[in-house]
């Protein structure tokens, strides 16, 4: 049985945008932070709400986020998805906390096992969220669950323990996240959102390798006008095999030039493409299909 989950980091508040540590704090999204959501909405890449279960922490800035991407309706409301306490350091900034023995400490030891003084750590999160996210699993449904950064980083983190991904690139921007599809319980494959190819078979162009092709003749053209020239002395000769060079040139050049996987947006040299119905991205290994 199939079952995707998607996860979604809240909007901006003022504090993301200020750089402070949020996390018990029951900040709105701030006025920014909301205008950026709903572009994005607008631009699509979120999943269809219909038949989904919806989830969020009942903060604050998770109940608007969800509200500004997917309209108002009815939803649940599971704390155990409330972003991390940070205790001592909540709604301060790094300037204002350098100086500080115990954050030191923190900063520099391992901290997702140290504890905030008065608060978590990222252990602790971890410990609270899993039996709330394998209930999510037990339920079987699509879920779309609009919680907190730190959240987000502790469900990829043990869902993907061989990862080389840190606990930072798996949290992703405000408003961004993950679809993570599941078989049998167990993820099998993992796509960023917003995604603009949601739902959609991936493609790529593989126009240029023909275009290549197409200026390789007319520099082998440029050859034989050149020999031609060179039978009948016209001595057009040096022309001619200047146009075939430059040809070459252009051709080589078309010939590699690199092409955008939509999914991973590495770029990736449109020959690799000829011959193949199906081929997966060599630097991602997701697959998808080309276009002429």
């Amino acid at each position: 049985m199939m079952q995707k989950i998607y996860l979604i980091r809240h909007g901006a508040t003022v504090a993301n945008e200020q750089k402070l540590y949020c996390g018990r704090s029951d900040l709105p999204l701030s006025p920014g932070g909301l205008a950026g959501l709903r572009q994005m909405a607008a631009r699509g890449g979120y999943p269809d709400p219909a038949g989904k279960r919806l989830i969020t922490s009942g903060m604050q800035r998770t109940e608007q986020t969800l509200e500004a991407l997917f309209g108002p309706g009815e939803h649940e409301v599971q704390p155990a998805f409330r972003e991390i306490d940070f205790g001592a350091f909540e709604l301060q900034s790094y300037e204002q906390l350098r100086e500080r023995e115990d954050y030191r400490q923190w900063l520099e030891g391992d901290n997702a096992r140290n504890r905030c003084p008065g608060g978590e750590s990222g252990a602790d999160v971890a410990q609270r969220v899993r039996p709330a996210f394998d209930a999510l699993l037990a339920d079987g449904r699509d879920t779309i669950l609009v919680t907190h950064g730190g959240v987000v980083a502790a469900i990829m983190t043990d869902l993907y323990p061989d990862s080389n991904a840190s606990r930072y690139e798996w949290q992703r921007e405000p408003g961004q996240g993950w679809c993570v599809t599941f078989e049998e319980g167990k993820p099998v494959k993992c796509e960023p959102l917003p995604d603009p190819f949601l739902n959609q078979e991936r493609t790529l162009g593989r126009k240029w390798a023909w275009v290549s092709m197409g200026i390789l003749m007319a520099a082998l053209g440029g050859v034989l006008l050149a020999a031609y020239s060179a039978m009948k002395g016209t001595h057009r000769e040096p022309l001619w095999f200047a146009v075939a060079f430059v040809l070459l040139v252009v051709s080589q050049y078309v010939r590699f030039k690199k092409l955008r996987c939509p999914y991973c947006g590495k770029s990736v040299a449109p020959l690799k493409f000829v011959g193949s119905p199906r081929l997966a991205c060599p630097r991602c290994g997701r697959i998808y299909r080309y276009e002429d």
